[in-house]
């Protein structure tokens, strides 16, 4: 197969020449985008390797001119920088794969060997025995001794051997230098080649070097060597080894997507210039929708995109089970196989040849292969993932049971705490008042009596809420009627406002039930108001207590607004925290607020707080209805 290689270092395109060669494509070179564009019109290439960072023209911009999409050939991107997003960009542009650089050359030899167009005879080149090589490499395991030209030296053991170069692997770590002597033994007894060779190419399998200025004798001495120590040539036919390279790259992941592209890539271009296209069932099992493809038209994709089971050929293949090919005299071919596995049907697997000419058992048979090994792939890739759900499922409530016991740990806590602190507490209230009725000293003193009496009772009110949060009682829902629920409250706090000067205007449209706890909701509106009435009691100006009821979609809201000094901007975003209060010392504990959010929250509604434009605030309490 022809192989052009658009790749602006000299020397690594000598590397790619050379093991082309001996893979036996026919290479070809250009050193920038635009001598690609004029070389490929000539000599047609079967592939390409398009190095994606170019001087002048960009291996994107190769992707997108429009005589390279004219010319329809499978495109190889090679860089050592590209992102994730530009990898598939590339992709998204034509590209029918990516190598990061440094480049594994066995990689690059499976996908040439996927996409090498066995039945189109316009692009193989003149005939020639399949497994012969220009430069064979033998694959043998001797000691070698790098001395580089700085003076350092290390050890290091072959990988393979051709009469151009060597491939070394080293157990430690090393920085080779660009030039080096190399020595190694060739043969029997004691005789020792020496080469000075140039590092090529550094990756994960080892350190490529070049021998260079070799003599005649030498380069006669490695090909007796290299000639007598290759291994017998594989007999596999073509198709098997494409199989084989599938089943490999398969095992190799359990990604769905990974699955579904590598499946599409590796059949594309096996048997010829194909588009192939790949369905997978709904869970209901009455629709197939397009999962990948590869060469489809914009128009046939969304044709593709959902088909109906039992309809069409694909519809009947994913029916039956049956694989169906189309082969008509002098037009183009189509072959579709069911993917399954366990005698369950998954999908189907669909070719198309472009050209004209119809599949061969042969081939048919390898899109069925093809086919089994991708429904074990994702049988593999569901039952991975069901047991990983169903781990982190159990992870989550491991999780849930340990937090819920050491919350219940915590609660029994502070409820024995509260109990013992509240003795002692008792006490010193009692003795404190005794001492203020009796203190005959100076003010001073009898002031100091009172701050303690005044903290001392702060810190009781504060036991006891948190005593209440630590024994909840049960929460009792039933349909709760909010207006009744208002009106009471307003009825029952009137006393005090009517002693702080405070008017009350009540805004209750009629509104459906909601399903609460009455009680909790009770306290949480108790709480919204006695907060009210407290920022109003010293406001100057007007003093309006607003509550107003009315209904939202599905929720029912209930705001109360007042005309106090408002919220400072600071204090807002801290409003529902606990323990934070910006009532003087005494008055609050700081928690009513941050009860009554966690109450609202827990009948899934919601408490905001705001100020309101002309002054003062609103809180707004949002509970669905019933349901």
């Amino acid at each position: 197969m022809r192989v052009l290689v658009v790749e602006d270092d000299e020397r690594l395109c000598e590397v790619f020449h050379d093991y082309l060669v001996q893979l036996g494509h026919e290479p070809y070179l250009a050193y920038t985008a635009e001598s690609a564009l004029a070389l490929a019109r000539e000599i047609r290439p079967g592939a390409m390797l398009l190095d994606v960072c170019l001087p002048g023209m960009s291996g994107t911009d190769f992707l997108q001119h429009p005589r390279t999409r004219a010319l329809g050939t499978p495109i190889i991107v090679t860089s050592g920088m590209l992102s994730d997003s530009e990898m598939h960009e590339c992709l998204r542009l034509g590209a029918v794969d990516y190598l990061g650089k440094p480049i594994v050359l066995e990689h690059l030899r499976d996908i040439l060997l996927c996409l090498e167009p066995l039945a189109d005879p316009a692009h193989v080149p003149a005939r020639r025995e399949p497994e012969r090589r220009a430069a064979p490499r033998a694959r043998v395991t001797l000691p070698v001794r790098v001395a580089e030209y700085g003076g350092n030296g290390w050890d290091a053991t072959t990988i393979d051997l051709s009469t151009r170069g060597v491939k070394v692997r080293t157990n430690g770590t090393v920085t080779p230098a660009n030039v080096a002597k190399l020595s190694f033994p060739l043969g029997d007894g004691d005789q020792t080649f020496q080469a000075v060779s140039v590092l090529v190419r550094a990756d994960v399998d080892g350190y490529a070097f070049h021998f260079i200025n070799l003599a005649d004798a030498q380069q006669e001495q490695l090909r007796v060597f290299v000639e007598r120590s290759l291994e017998p040539p594989p007999v596999a036919e073509p198709h098997a080894r494409v199989l084989r390279s599938i089943t490999q790259a398969f095992s190799g992941t359990l990604d769905l997507e990974e699955t579904l592209r590598l499946a599409l890539h590796a059949l594309t271009h096996v048997t010829g210039h194909e588009v192939s296209s790949l369905h997978l069932l709904s869970p209901d099992r009455k629709t197939l929708h397009l999962r990948g493809e590869r060469g489809l038209s914009p128009r046939l994709r969304e044709i593709n995109r959902v088909l109906p089971v039992g309809e069409g050929l694909i519809g009947r293949v994913a029916a039956t089970g049956q694989s169906a090919r189309v082969e008509e005299e002098g037009a183009r071919a189509f072959v579709c196989v069911p993917l399954q596995t366990r005698g369950r049907i998954l999908g189907t697997l669909s070719l198309g040849r472009s050209t004209r000419g119809p599949f061969t058992d042969a081939e048919v048979a390898l899109v069925e292969a093809t086919a089994n090994q991708l429904g074990l792939a994702l049988d593999n890739e569901r039952l991975y993932s069901e047991t990983r759900r169903q781990l982190e499922d159990l992870q989550q409530a491991e999780s849930q049971a340990a937090q819920d016991e050491r919350l219940s740990t915590v609660g029994k806590l502070a409820a024995g705490l509260v109990h013992e602190i509240n003795n002692p507490l008792t006490a010193i209230l009692g003795n404190a008042h005794l001492l203020l009725q009796e203190a005959e000293g100076s003010p001073d003193n009898r002031e100091r009596l009172r701050v303690i009496i005044q903290e001392t009772s702060r810190a009781a009110r504060l036991l006891k809420t948190v005593q209440s949060l630590s024994r909840p009682r049960p929460v009792v829902r039933r349909p709760c009627a909010l207006n009744e629920e208002t009106r009471a409250l307003l009825d029952f706090t009137e006393p005090q406002r009517d002693y702080a000067g405070i008017r009350t205007v009540a805004e209750l449209d009629a509104v459906p039930p909601v399903w609460a706890d009455c009680d909790q909701i009770r306290q949480v509106l108790l709480n919204l108001v006695q907060n009210a009435q407290q920022a109003m009691a010293n406001h100057p100006g007007e003093r309006v207590l607003t509550v107003r009821a009315r209904s939202e979609g599905d929720r029912v809201l209930v705001e109360v607004l007042d005309t106090g000094p408002g919220i400072a901007p600071d204090v807002l975003p801290r409003i529902f925290d606990a323990f934070f209060t910006t009532k003087t010392a005494g008055e609050g504990t700081g928690l009513g607020l941050w009860v009554s959010y966690d109450i609202v929250e827990q009948h899934g509604g919601r408490l905001r707080a705001d100020n309101r434009p002309g002054g003062g605030a609103v809180f707004t309490l949002e509970i669905p209805q019933r349901t």
